[in-house]
């Protein structure tokens, strides 16, 4: 819980995104059939998912504007960055989960995601679970280069993206 409130020193908007990824991520994994324990290591796991974004410049973390292609490559350097954070920590069974979702919650079902272009259930069910919450959180509160979208609006995007940025079965979930 601390390493996952230190973004929140760069930016407060960050914290209460994470705050609600972690509650979303747990209740669907236990839609999705995964037991109360792992479903709790993942509440643990998901506010690490940004975790990298301590490596990221604030001219482009906090721009105000759409970030140019540069800018948005830099961005995706997150995911390595908070893998690299998370490493070597086995033992720990919420860190090594952290890890996962750190480094895959960009990943997309249709292999068009970052950092790797993993596809379908190559990508980690923590990290599927992890996007999920996250777009849907992003879609759903403002942002400074964003307003919010009604709910309506952000499950009709989301369902747009059901078998190419979405595991069809959990954003049905989801859903």
């Amino acid at each position: 819980l601390r390493l996952g409130r230190a973004a929140e020193f760069r930016d407060m908007e960050t914290g209460m995104h994470i705050r609600r990824i972690s509650e979303l991520a747990k209740t669907l994994a236990l839609l999705a059939g995964i037991s109360q324990e792992e479903s709790e290591i993942l509440r643990h796991a998901a506010p690490l998912h940004d975790v990298g974004k301590i490596g990221i410049p604030d001219r482009i973390l906090l721009k105000p504007e759409k970030l140019d292609d540069a800018e948005v490559q830099i961005m995706r350097t997150h995911t390595l960055i908070g893998a690299t954070i998370l490493c070597e920590a086995d033992e720990f069974p919420v860190i090594t989960a952290g890890r996962v979702v750190a480094l895959q919650h960009h990943e997309k079902w249709d292999g068009s995601g970052y950092p790797f272009g993993l596809c379908g259930t190559g990508i980690h069910i923590f990290g599927r679970i992890v996007m999920i919450a996250d777009i849907f959180d992003a879609l759903t509160s403002q942002r400074p280069y964003k307003k919010a979208f009604p709910l309506e609006k952000a499950l009709e995007i989301m369902k747009e993206g059901k078998g190419t940025f979405f595991d069809p079965g959990l954003l049905e979930l989801f859903l």
